[in-house]
């Protein structure tokens, strides 16, 4: 491409354009048709109209099957229309261009933007189809009919059955031959896809094939050095991706030259760089649910409760959300999503609006047609800047790279889903390789808007894990990290920044940070007990809640124990003292059971209180103590008397010596000598057998103070509960979209989409709803209920 200042060549018109954004796109694809899929330059045509006259449909560029057939106008392959946009192509935003190819019987159309590019088949007839396709002929196609054949047939769901597929022969190739198990066959799958990504995102090539090995060889030398190529390939793709810290300098790739190139040639008609999101990312996730759920199924949230987790928490642009124990990355690639797509939905709505009015302008003024399409690609231009994920001050850039964390401390887990996120369409950069239950970076108490997880059961966090004995249990330590966040986030991280680093250097066990985790519980945390273990479902609970800011809203896995299970009582109060519950809802244990997960689960959604909520609440608990202590008061005297029953040794006749013992103990100044003569009396009249009645009723009082305590406990709460009273939505799943072994899809039953209806309706009116699901219930036919 030739530019200069604000002008590019337009070598299909032989002259210099106005390089306006789109323009530039246009020519950047002439380029690439040329020297990337063949086309010779006087092939195609830039600007041509399907008809005369000046208000007929133009195409962006038109290709013929030859030179002569273009000057011929017959014999059309395809037709392009480029747009300046970042938003998800979609066939009726491009409405010219199938025009276009309908009027000139145009097979192929491709719609591109400076974000994605779609293919697509048309077929005559009216009104005739529109099959999306997973790419088109290039020049060398164009005389193969078995080729031409193949690529008639490449809809976008074949497209992704076959990328799936394929990852799974790649699987195979490295278990055969390398004999590596699934988790270290995906590691180096991993590797060679972002190998490929790497080389095919800087643009250089169009795909990354075995001819791209052969030509790197002969470039650095190495064709007689399979090792140093392999390094080489693998040190490019470290450097470009060196910024997201998905690799560190010690990772290598551990296959054999022959393996990699089977497993390029595999893969080489997909262009990573170009594919549709919606392809490669639900091939890929498929690809790890159905290969890997013995060796990652712990990291692996089956899609339709992640939708229905997502949907009910419903996160909005420039909420910040978290997964603390990311695994594969599914509720981040969903929550994004939804997000990006309310942004999309947003920008075109603005669009057609101002498009509205400059056609309403044009006609009042008289503008020309081509006045009124160059102000509208101006405005189109100004606002697809929000969509443009690149531009640091753009919509879509915040909620891909600001708003979206995930962490997770298992080194397999944190890659897998930075590629998850890759293959999606980006976010990546905010997921941390760290342990989820520490402050990390940005990620600190008290600083999201959504929390959404599904947690490691089963195991425990000891005392013996203490923080700072590996990377993944350090402090931030990086100085200009520091400095950039302590000017970012200022006070409350640096609050966090220093418990932290007084945790790394004095090599506290982890658990001591977590309020559970200590006897008793939010007990100082400098002095408190540490206890010897908590499980780490049950240490993820507290943490999700203490990642939220005030009102904000968590959804999390949890096994059905921790909701019922009376040993679990403690935990439910903790929570209860903290956040309102949303909901619960009850899955069938076939949900988890392809992961190899034996316990029955449940949905929880809870809300962080508010400042107002807290305040109201230790009110609440305020008033609640003050009257139990006026119920239980006869109980508390009795009790001292107890105690003084033991103190005198249950002996009336030593009433008065145990006073003046009392008198003198708090007297000012202390009279020692008196004390002293006063005990020696007492001693001589005690005997053993008085000594074990004091301990029988010191013991006794013991038990009935333990007591009075545990019951007050329980009226305080019960006042508290009554007084601050929410409704709580409750149903069950008998089918949540996922058979036992692992199917989903629309042959699948699902209830949980019929749930979140009810749920929306609850939300609107709880009051109103619990009176209708009451009435139901009287009536026997209700599965769902607000309590």
């Amino acid at each position: 491409m030739h530019r200069e200042g604000n002008w590019v060549w337009a070598p299909l018109q032989g002259a210099w354009l106005l390089a306006k954004p789109e323009e530039l796109v246009r020519q950047n694809f002439i380029y690439r048709m040329n020297t990337q899929w063949g086309y010779s330059l006087d092939q195609m045509a830039q600007e041509v109209r399907t008809t005369s006259g000046r208000k007929s449909v133009r195409a962006d560029i038109v290709v013929a099957e030859s030179p002569q057939a273009l000057k011929d106008k017959r014999d059309y392959v395809m037709v392009v229309e480029t747009k300046a946009e970042n938003v998800p192509i979609r066939q009726a935003d491009y409405e010219q261009g199938e025009s276009y190819a309908r009027a000139a019987g145009i097979e192929f159309l491709v719609l591109h933007n400076s974000k994605t590019t779609s293919y697509f088949r048309l077929t005559p007839g009216i009104p005739g189809t529109s099959v999306e396709i997973a790419s088109v002929p290039k020049a060398s196609d164009l005389q193969s009919k078995r080729r031409l054949a193949e690529i008639r047939k490449s809809t976008k769901a074949f497209t992704r059955d076959e990328f799936q597929r394929l990852l799974f022969d790649c699987h195979c190739i490295l278990r055969d031959n390398h004999k590596m198990d699934p988790g270290a066959a995906f590691d180096e799958i991993s590797k060679i896809l972002f190998i490929k990504m790497a080389y095919e995102r800087k643009g250089e090539i169009e795909v990354f094939t075995t001819d791209t090995i052969r030509s790197v060889a002969k470039n650095n030398l190495l064709r007689e050095d399979p090792s140093g190529l392999l390094k080489s390939l693998f040190d490019v793709t470290k450097k470009y991706y060196r910024t997201d810290q998905l690799f560190d300098d010690r990772d290598e790739l551990k296959v054999s030259l022959p393996t990699f190139t089977e497993i390029v040639k595999k893969l080489e008609k997909f262009n990573l760089s170009d594919t549709g999101e919606d392809v490669k990312g639900l091939a890929f996730e498929r690809f790890l649910g159905d290969t890997f759920r013995g060796d990652l199924g712990q990291f692996f949230t089956p899609r339709p409760i992640v939708n229905f987790m997502v949907d009910m928490l419903d996160p909005q642009e420039g909420e910040r959300i978290i997964d603390p124990a990311a695994g594969t990355g599914g509720f981040l690639i969903t929550a994004l999503g939804r997000v990006r797509a309310d942004i999309e939905r947003d920008v075109q709505s603005r669009k057609a609006a101002r498009r509205a009015e400059l056609k309403q302008q044009a006609k009042d003024h008289k503008w020309s047609q081509e006045a009124l399409l160059e102000r509208v690609d101006e405005a189109y231009a100004e606002l697809n800047r929000d969509l443009d994920v690149e531009n640091e001050q753009s919509r879509l850039h915040r909620a891909a790279r600001d708003c979206i964390r995930g962490v997770d401390a298992e080194t397999r887990a944190a890659r897998t889903s930075k590629m998850n996120m890759i293959m999606h369409g980006d976010g990546h950069s905010g997921i941390y390789h760290h342990d989820g239950l520490l402050d990390f970076r940005d990620v600190y108490e008290g600083s999201f808007d959504v929390v959404l997880s599904n947690p490691p059961f089963g195991a425990a966090v000891t005392k013996s894990q203490l923080v700072g004995t590996t990377d993944q249990t350090s402090a931030l330590s990086d100085p200009e990290l520091i400095n950039e966040y302590k000017a970012k986030l200022g006070e409350p991280w640096e609050v966090s920044q220093r418990r932290m680093k007084v945790a790394n250097d004095r090599g506290w066990p982890i658990i001591r940070l977590s309020d559970i985790g200590r006897d008793p519980i939010a007990g100082p945390l400098e002095t408190a007990k540490v206890r010897a273990s908590r499980n780490t479902e049950t240490l993820f609970v507290e943490r999700c809640i203490k990642l939220l800011r005030p009102g904000g809203r968590m959804g999390i896995v949890l096994p059905d124990g921790i909701l019922n299970n009376p040993s679990m009582s403690w935990l439910r109060e903790y929570v209860e003292d903290r956040a309102k519950i949303i909901a619960v809802v009850s899955v069938p244990q076939e949900v988890f059971a392809s992961s190899n997960a034996t316990v029955k689960t449940s949905l929880l959604f809870l809300q962080r209180f508010t400042d107002e909520e807290e305040h109201q609440f230790a009110e609440l608990r305020a008033e609640a103590t003050k009257e139990v202590e006026q119920t239980y008061a006869p109980e508390r005297e009795a009790l001292a008397v107890l105690l003084d029953r033991s103190r005198r040794y249950d002996r009336d006749d030593l009433t008065p010596l145990v006073g003046e013992i009392a008198a003198l103990e708090a007297a000012s100044p202390p009279q020692r000598q008196a004390l002293t003569e006063k005990k020696r009396l007492l001693r001589a009249e005690v005997t053993e057998t008085d000594k074990l009645r004091s301990r029988e009723l010191l013991r006794e009082y013991a038990r009935l103070e333990a007591e009075l305590e545990r019951k007050k406990a329980e009226k305080v709460r019960e006042l508290v509960k009554q007084r601050f009273s929410y409704p709580v939505f409750m149903a069950e799943a008998q089918a949540a979209g996922i058979t036992g072994s692992g199917e989903t899809g629309a042959g699948v039953v699902d209830d949980l989409p019929s749930i979140l209806e009810e749920f929306r309706k609850f939300q609107s009116e709880p009051d109103v709803y619990r009176s209708q699901v009451e009435a139901k219930l009287a009536n026997g036919d209700a599965r769902e209920s607000a309590q």
